[in-house]
């Protein structure tokens, strides 16, 4: 194997490389738009270093899997001299328990130190829950630099009752980096560093920040235009005719999307004025029985609704620029910083909803009620149907500074470059001793267009068990 004298930058993620199905996904596909659009500013910032992606060998138990989601995966890190790492595990059985995730957290730290050997220092990013194990899986190589980039937690996703066995992993997990020196977590907001710290025990000065960001140029985080936004809702039969409730999850009980329909099902007023317009994405278990449950209580309500049971990225942009959605709805049960929120800021900046939230978890922080969204009381009776009557009750005015709020405040705080920068400066630069600066990033009113996957069948690469 050739020997480089640049760092490695290892990136571990079930979702995102091969598949796109939630947020998680989402964050690495924002990863590979920074690298593919702003590699050069990054190596002038941080020092050159070398992308590599771990990523669970694609089957049965991985979902959604697209080829050209993994071509486009290695379109962008190949040409920077890396590669896609696929990680043998049994594709046959479930990936969410915690026996596939110590299986996956000790290949992603094989993988970590075969690159220690060609490499001067690999920098390991592990991506959530199945990656948790990284840490201590890689504690005995001293060029290997972890950092545990938690999205969420069993205790937030599965209130009131946590899966006793991912708890207990997690918890080994969070115990795991307290006592090594070379192992972190990533701080990616004030919700989810005070519930691990908390929560988990957590040693506070484990943290390193690293925000949840967005590719702020990206061409489908732009508004869309109206005539391709009314193309849009046509095809999925959305009416127009009525102020639009939307809503935009997976057939999970975290999501709530039950408690929206019930909510809007609650007012007579919202029966007879308003159309629900709610994405509700299959999951690959049980869960997605909940879809014609969904859709089963919408007529039993007498709601006008459209559940659409598809994962369709125009979609959720087109609702959100649509003029006569006045209220994206987020009813979830939990949930530590909410990508709608943020995308929606971007969508809806010229038309289009304010965002209505539980004032709760991470929302509170993404949200000041009143000022770039709503927030209602989430154990309160009704609060939810009086946060709806309030959203579709805002003067055109007060709606407009809402959505300016919302769009100026994510543009300042989730550039998710500036972010990586000061991530890989914490670690690229032995001794740099501070965060590393951008210069001259661009707006994203310059609108660039993103580069689109390719879609051809990628050839087979080398994995590791």
């Amino acid at each position: 194997m050739p020997v480089h004298d640049t760092p490695a930058l290892l990136y571990c993620t079930v979702n995102g490389i091969t598949n796109c199905t939630n947020g998680i996904g989402r964050q690495a596909k924002t990863l590979l738009a920074v690298l593919e659009h702003h590699y050069p500013r990054l190596a002038t910032a941080v020092g050159d270093f070398t992308p590599y992606l771990a990523v669970p060998q694609p089957g049965p138990a991985t979902w959604n899997n697209d080829p050209a989601d993994l071509a486009y995966a290695r379109s962008v890190v190949e040409p920077l001299g890396g590669q896609v790492i696929p990680l043998i595990h049994d594709t046959h059985s479930p990936l969410w328990r915690p026996e596939t995730f110590e299986h996956l957290s000790t290949a992603a730290a094989t993988a970590a130190s075969d690159l220690a050997r060609t490499h001067p220092r690999v920098i390991v990013v592990a991506v959530d829950t199945p990656f948790a194990g990284v840490p201590a899986a890689a504690a005995g190589d001293e060029r290997v630099e972890t950092v545990l980039a938690l999205f969420s937690t069993t205790r937030i996703t599965e209130r009131p009752t946590p899966d006793p066995g991912r708890l207990a992993w997690e918890q080994r997990a969070i115990t795991a980096v307290n006592a090594l020196p070379h192992a972190w977590v990533a701080d990616i907001g004030t919700f989810l560093a005070r519930h691990l710290t908390q929560e988990y025990g957590l040693d506070p000065g484990r943290l390193v920040p690293w925000p949840s960001g967005l590719h702020l140029p990206a061409a489908d985080l732009q508004p869309m235009p109206t005539p391709q936004t009314a193309e849009a809702l046509a095809r999925f039969s959305i009416p127009t005719s009525r102020p639009i409730i939307a809503s935009i999850g997976r057939t999970d009980p975290t999501k709530g999307l039950d408690l929206l329909i019930d909510a809007i099902g609650a007012s007579p007023l919202l029966r007879d004025r308003a159309h629900l317009a709610a994405i509700a994405v299959p999951t690959d278990d049980e869960r997605a029985t909940l879809l014609g449950t969904y859709r089963s209580r919408c007529r039993e309500l007498g709601l006008s609704a459209t559940i659409v049971g598809a994962f369709d990225r125009d979609l959720p942009r087109a609702l959100a620029s649509w003029p006569g959605t006045h209220v994206m709805a987020c009813p979830s049960r939990g949930e530590t910083l909410a990508n709608t929120v943020f995308e929606t800021a971007l969508w809806a900046r010229d038309a289009g909803p304010v965002v209505l939230a539980p004032g709760r978890d991470g929302f509170t922080e993404q949200i000041t009620d009143g000022h770039n969204g709503l927030l209602y009381h989430p154990t309160k009776p009704g609060a939810l149907t009086a946060g709806l009557h309030r959203a579709l009750s805002l003067t055109d005015a007060e709606h407009a500074r809402m959505r300016a709020a919302a769009y100026h405040r994510v543009v300042g705080e989730r550039d998710a470059t500036a972010h990586l920068a000061a991530l890989l400066g914490r670690f690229a630069r032995p001794g740099g001793g501070h965060a590393a600066k951008l210069t001259d990033h661009p707006s994203p009113d310059a609108r660039p267009p993103r580069s689109q996957a390719p879609h051809h069948t990628p050839e087979t690469t080398e994995a590791t068990a």
